[in-house]
């Protein structure tokens, strides 16, 4: 257990090394739409931290807030896994995940929640501004059938 548990920090120590500042903060805006009977708009606003395992792999837990209405609302929470395909000033990258959703809906009484399983996967692209601001549009698609379109603002510590 103790060759495994050096092992473990051993591996950690050279992912740290790798990349020194491992930390992205980000906020998005966007819009998100389900398919059922017909398309169902959503404002999306969310908030994440990225964090990097190694220089082009990270993780990155996110909040979303999904708005249709003042009678129906969407809560999500999901664990993203994210690869960077390159370095320097425009950063194109892929990401996925799975979760869970907590939806609302305000038309009845009392109010009436549903939790589901909520997954997602797409890519964008990080624009520098500065050495640590950016702007990342990006798309994504997932299961309840849904698309996401919107742009993220982030800081990174890593640059």
């Amino acid at each position: 257990m103790r060759r495994f548990a050096l092992f473990l920090f051993s591996l950690a120590g050279v992912a740290w090394a790798e990349t020194p500042g491992t930390v992205e903060l980000k906020g998005s805006i966007g819009y998100t739409g389900f398919t059922d009977e017909s398309l169902i708009h959503h404002l999306q606003t969310g908030a994440s931290a990225r964090i990097y395992v190694t220089r082009r792999l990270s993780v990155e837990p996110e909040f979303q807030y999904l708005r249709q209405s003042r009678r129906h609302s969407d809560v999500v929470i999901v664990p993203n896994v994210n690869w960077d395909f390159r370095e320097g000033r425009v950063v194109p990258y892929v990401t996925g995940g799975a979760g869970w959703v907590r939806s609302e809906f305000r038309r009845f009484r009392p109010v009436f929640t549903v939790n589901e399983i909520f997954w997602q996967a797409g890519g964008g692209v990080k624009l520098y501004i500065t050495d640590h601001w950016y702007v990342a549009p990006e798309a994504r698609f997932g299961w309840e059938l849904h698309f996401r379109a919107g742009a993220a603002v982030g800081y990174t510590f890593r640059r």
